[in-house]
């Protein structure tokens, strides 16, 4: 089974690799992204880009935000494409096809975020040549590569859902869209809700637990959740269903 999940992999890789290299349809746009993620934003923080605990934040967010585009069109593109009956009628089981698809949209948002670092890390040791090498400290990219893969896995879980009921990948985008603004904003909001003496207990209570056991913390919700969404998914996924729909 492991080799049908990594051809379905695969083929989803490589469809959006050809997306990404053609202008028109979505390379300037990456383009546009590595510039402002790999080189604007280092530049304008300086060495603190490569150390600061909120990046640990911040590069799950931007993975999870770029994994949306793969997945939403993971089961709505095939079926606005009119390949999902030619999927759906190969040898290929149901888990296969499910967990190569939510596979790559992880795969997709690691390279994603190691793309970037790896410009924003160049773009730093150029800025600063002549000093020490600027590189994050291995501990804090063990930190991300963990928190970027369970981001990503909970945000494919959710997407399958979308783009298994979107009749475009449009809808299933906004729709995507939409759940990302509650699920990252929403916390936000409620914090604004909270009288300032508490916000600053909060704070004080969030510090004192250190980067490990926030990252341990963030670590655990993360994985029960995608664990639950990719489960759900497995159960919702129908082959026959999909076909009449």
């Amino acid at each position: 089974m492991m080799g049908d999940i990594y051809t379905v992999a695969w083929k989803e890789l490589v469809e959006f690799r050809d997306s990404l290299l053609r202008i028109k349809r979505g390379g300037l746009s990456g383009l546009v992204v590595i510039l402002m993620l790999g080189i604007v934003t280092p530049l304008q923080m300086g060495p603190l880009w490569l150390e600061s605990p909120l990046m640990l934040a911040y590069w799950p967010l931007l993975a999870s935000g770029m994994v949306s585009t793969l997945i939403a069109d993971a089961f709505a593109g095939e079926r606005e494409r009119h390949t999902l009956e030619t999927l759906l009628a190969s040898r290929l089981s149901d888990t296969s096809i499910l967990l190569g698809k939510i596979f790559a949209a992880i795969l997709y948002g690691l390279l994603f975020t190691f793309a970037n670092i790896l410009v924003g890390v160049i773009t730093l040791n150029v800025r600063h040549f002549g000093d020490a090498i600027q590189a994050p400290p291995a501990l804090h990219i063990g930190y991300m590569l963990v928190l970027v893969i369970l981001a990503n896995a909970a945000l494919a879980g959710v997407g399958i859902f979308v783009s298994l009921r979107a009749p475009t990948v449009r809808q299933a985008q906004q729709t995507l869209g939409i759940i990302m603004m509650v699920l990252f904003i929403g916390p936000f909001l409620f914090i604004r809700l909270i009288d300032s003496a508490d916000r600053l207990t909060m704070a004080a209570k969030v510090a004192s637990l250190g980067t490990a056991k926030l990252v341990a913390w963030a670590s655990g919700v993360l994985l029960v959740t995608s664990i639950v969404l990719i489960l759900m998914a497995m159960a919702r996924f129908k082959r026959g269903k999909l076909v009449l729909d």
